[in-house]
């Protein structure tokens, strides 16, 4: 066991929503901690969302009421490091991060569109089909095109284990709160995913690549674009259109179309259509 080679080590639970793999997904068997760690589940002070939810999906789920909720980006891909991050206000060594999960006192998490993650709703991508959760109860888990069992996914299996579910409130600064003072966090899109949207070309496009590295050398940082940028500098350094769209992602003016079974989903940022507010 971890904790008999050094009691000071930490365990994280990654993606837990994710069907197969994560402890509370659908295909794995456990509805609570408990059920799969027994009297070790005390130990487990800090969870990992995953891409396909966020803090706000997790906070009515009675599991994450003591336990701290962090979101990572993979390490699968260069590109997409820091994606996600959680934020943390304590000296930068091993016993200050620790304290910090366990005690719940992070700063903020950053997490993206839970729609973008390919584990959201219910569906099979062979067949098109694609269902909400509300759906999936009326009609039933079976396909309607080919009849074969559907996985359940992250929000169904959310909200089945909360029987709610929480969206938190979006803030003028950006945070999300919820109403208990929990832990708040931003909801982004990945800077390249707005450029591309905007510029209407593909996210490794030259046009892409040049407005993103000069939007990060003249302003810091994606995160300080994404989440801090005045508009007139924005305005300057990208143009009038890009600036927009960056400032309707900070506040939620986006609109979804959410991934299932395997296939991510898209957040479209731009001025085009109606916006949906998050």
């Amino acid at each position: 066991m971890l904790l008999d080679i050094d009691p000071l080590a930490m365990v994280i639970l990654a993606h837990i929503w994710t069907p197969w793999y994560g402890l509370l997904g659908s295909k794995l068997g456990f509805d609570s901690l408990e059920e799969c760690f027994g009297g070790l589940a005390s130990t487990v002070h800090a969870v990992e969302t995953g891409l396909s939810s966020d803090p706000a999906m997790n906070w009515p789920v009675p599991e994450m009421a003591d336990r701290t909720i962090v979101s990572f980006s993979d390490a699968h891909s260069l590109r997409n490091l820091g994606r996600e991050v959680t934020v943390f206000r304590q000296t930068p060594i091993y016993l200050g991060l620790k304290n910090a999960l366990e005690q719940n006192k992070i700063a903020y998490t950053v997490a993206f569109y839970p729609e973008e993650g390919k584990y959201h709703y219910n569906g099979h991508r062979k067949c098109r089909l694609s269902q909400s959760p509300e759906q999936t109860l009326k009609r039933g888990n079976r396909c309607p095109v080919c009849e074969k069992a559907m996985t359940l996914r992250g929000l169904h299996r959310v909200q089945s284990l909360a029987g709610e579910t929480s969206e938190g409130t979006l803030g003028p600064d950006g945070f999300i709160r919820a109403v208990d003072g929990r832990t708040p966090f931003l909801r982004l899109v990945q800077l390249e995913e707005v450029l591309s949207k905007t510029l209407e070309v593909g996210r490794r496009s030259k046009s892409v690549q040049t407005a993103y590295r000069k939007l990060c050398a003249e302003l810091g940082n994606e995160l300080t674009v994404l989440a801090k940028a005045e508009l007139p500098d924005l305005e300057r350094i990208a143009g009038e259109r890009v600036a927009q769209a960056i400032i309707r992602a900070r506040k939620g003016q986006v609109s979804v179309e959410p991934g299932f079974d395997g296939q991510y989903g898209t957040v479209r940022v731009g001025l085009e259509g109606p916006a949906r507010l998050m």
